[in-house]
């Protein structure tokens, strides 16, 4: 003997209305693409929040390259560490410089 199970009507109709909601968001998206393409309200924040950021850790990096420079010259880490360590810097306070060149690239 076999049961059937069926969803319930409630489960259903939850269901069927969260297409029907994925469906006019769709349709309201591509008629007024202004509404989809909205701004970030987050946008001033995290730009803020990334320029304190960066003030803080400037005397951080700099402190940071000499502490494995010197490590370095006395053979207690490896060199890579120090190229490491400057790369990594040079990724971090660039990141906006190297956005920037990629989208150049692609004409973004």
């Amino acid at each position: 003997m076999t049961v059937q199970m069926t969803p319930n009507t409630s489960t259903r109709s939850l269901a069927k209305n969260r297409r029907l909601l994925a469906f006019v968001a769709a349709v309201i998206g591509s008629i007024f693409p202004a509404f989809a393409m909205a701004a970030n309200p987050f946008t001033t924040g995290a730009t803020g929040l990334s320029a304190d950021t960066l003030a803080m850790l400037t005397p951080v990096a700099g402190i940071a390259v000499m502490v494995v420079g010197v490590l370095a010259l006395f053979g207690k880490i490896h060199w890579m560490w120090l190229v490491g360590t400057i790369v990594g810097i040079v990724l971090l306070f660039g990141s906006d410089q190297i956005v920037t060149w990629i989208r150049g690239l692609f004409g973004v």
